[in-house]
């Protein structure tokens, strides 16, 4: 008797957008050229939110991670790519420390965007998580162009109409998602409020989301690659699960094949903070499942 054996192949699919953004590129770009460089090398706080990827930089580099300046005695400190308050420089330089600052791009266009509607004497919200080192770092910001600055971390508009402001000021942390901009910026403009409005979202989380958006309503399965630590990656997390089960992993040691049962197509997306070897990684081991 002839047997017929049907293979149940599962199909695994990236996201059009995923993975390192500019300025976690330019980040490990600095601190690796530091340590090459200059010798002792360390980043005040966690160079960008993924452990592999800092583990990695000690161990091939010998960039350490530190969370206050008086454990150093001399070298190289590199400002991490979220930004620091400009109290941390100072510290920084009166120790006698070269700094390297690796802070990304449009995070610093954020702090100036804020520091100035400050000036201008707007009542200011910056949408974001108050305990984040970007959100820290653009407060330190404002306060040092204006101390005294009526401001407030928010999570989105139910908590901006609560203070009820009339000359309003709005920026979002870069990592934000981008539905909370158009649906602030939408309630401005249906009202005609006198408020001010500026997208500081980067434009790498905004391509992330959307890809992710759209890869998770057409798969079985989605699994979100990135540090446990990571905001963004928590973010794509919860977009994707609006529209199919997914899993949020650092490594593909955490893959379960169970769960991936019944499944014939998945769906792969990484935070703006996870190297490309990883998510290598992750894809070779779901296909080999």
């Amino acid at each position: 008797m002839l047997k017929l054996v049907i293979l149940n192949l599962m199909e695994v699919e990236l996201a059009r957008h995923s993975g390192f953004c500019y300025g976690v590129k330019e980040a490990l770009k600095l601190a690796t050229e530091a340590a090459r460089e200059e010798g002792p090398t360390y980043t005040y706080g966690p160079l960008i939110h993924n452990p592999q990827e800092i583990d990695r930089l000690r161990r091939e580099y010998g960039i350490r991670t530190v969370e206050a300046f008086d454990q150093l005695r001399g070298g190289t400190v590199v400002i991490r790519a979220h930004g620091v308050p400009p109290e941390d420089y100072q510290a920084a330089a009166s120790r006698g420390l070269r700094v390297v600052d690796a802070t990304c791009r449009f995070v610093v266009d954020v702090q100036r965007a804020a520091a100035e509607f400050a000036r201008k004497g707007y009542e200011l919200f910056i949408v974001g998580e108050s305990d984040h080192p970007e959100v820290r770092g653009i407060v330190g910001h404002v306060r040092a162009a204006c101390p005294e600055a009526v401001l407030h971390v928010v999570d989105g508009l139910e908590e901006i109409l609560a203070r009820s402001p009339l000359r309003a000021a709005i920026v979002f942390q870069t990592t934000q998602a981008f539905s909370k901009f158009k649906r602030i910026d939408h309630y401005i403009k249906e009202r005609r409020l006198p408020w001010k409005i500026k997208n500081t979202i980067c434009g790498a989380t905004k391509s992330n989301q959307y890809a992710a958006d759209e890869l998770a309503r057409r798969v079985d399965r989605m699994v979100v690659v990135g540090g446990k630590n990571s905001g963004n990656t928590h973010r794509l997390a919860a977009i994707c699960r609006q529209y199919a089960p997914t899993l949020h992993i650092e490594t593909s040691s955490e893959l379960e094949p169970s769960w991936f049962n019944g499944a014939q197509k998945v769906g792969v997306t990484a935070g703006a903070s996870t190297p490309e070897w990883i998510v290598k990684e992750v894809v070779e081991a779901i296909r080999k499942l």
